[in-house]
């Protein structure tokens, strides 16, 4: 054991602990699920800590000088929040298209009488479940711990090389925006068509209080069009996280020097 001290491996497998763990954690706090207030924070440390462990003696790197360190360090911390980010963009997307069909809905007249605890995201909580289901149903979980430990392989610590292209590849074509649009798409378009209807009907019988009788519209067309489209749904955020394997791999291609 002295020997191993003395020749400086002990300590360089520290150092190598350290950065690995840093790409870890930083995926850990940033990716679906896995960063969910939920789970306690204990378990996420147990759980980077452990992956970590495994993967040191699997990736050999080597540093040169203070310097380096610093500007390896930016990078791993760079990567990693641009990969979870990459990760979480279903997530953001559904919670967008929420969001949306809540106004549509006239669900998001709560804010307009309490602005300082009225809510509006049930919409969007009752997807983030679904997407939640088929994250777990499809086993993306897996895949992300299967692409965390391939981005070592693929760019171990320091050999990373950050490309603007990196960003175009994840947020290409405002991605977010328009998978929302997509999952809201049937939602609006009836909530569209159902203004038009009562806009006729006050037209045609002014004394009708259109404000109070519109909500109760809103709300059953937009739950029978939510409910009818639910496989449309499903089928868009499965080929989204059939993609997400393969945006994560080519992120990392693209980081390599």
């Amino acid at each position: 054991m002295d020997e191993l001290i003395n020749s400086g491996l002990v300590s360089k497998q520290i150092g190598n602990f350290v950065l690995i763990l840093l790409r870890i954690s930083i995926l850990m706090k940033m990716l679906p699920i896995f960063s969910s207030q939920n789970i306690p924070a204990q378990y996420k440390i147990a759980f980077s800590v452990a992956l970590a462990v495994l993967i040191t003696p699997l990736v050999d790197f080597k540093l040169d000088g203070k310097e380096e360190l610093v500007v390896t360090i930016v990078k791993e911390v760079v990567l990693a929040m641009m990969l979870g980010v990459a990760a979480r963009l279903v997530f953001f997307a559904a919670d967008m298209a929420g969001q949306l069909m809540s106004n549509g809905m006239s669900l998001s007249i709560a804010t307009s009488f309490d602005p300082e605890f009225g809510q509006s995201a049930e919409v969007a909580r009752f997807l983030g479940v679904i997407v939640t289901l088929l994250f777990f149903i499809m086993d993306i979980h897996h895949d992300l711990i299967a692409a965390i430990v391939k981005s070592f392989e693929v760019l171990p610590p320091g050999q990373i090389k950050l490309n603007p292209s990196m960003v175009h590849t994840i947020f290409s074509g405002s991605k977010v925006f328009t998978l929302s649009l997509k999952l809201a798409a049937p939602v609006m378009v009836g909530m569209v068509v159902a203004n038009l209807l009562l806009g006729l009907l006050y037209k045609a019988a002014p004394q009708i209080n259109i404000m109070f009788v519109s909500f109760p519209i809103f709300l059953f067309v937009g739950l029978i069009l939510m409910m009818s489209t639910l496989p449309i749904f499903f089928k868009v955020i499965a080929g989204q996280f059939n993609q997400l394997k393969d945006v994560l791999y080519e992120t990392l291609l693209l980081a390599r020097p």
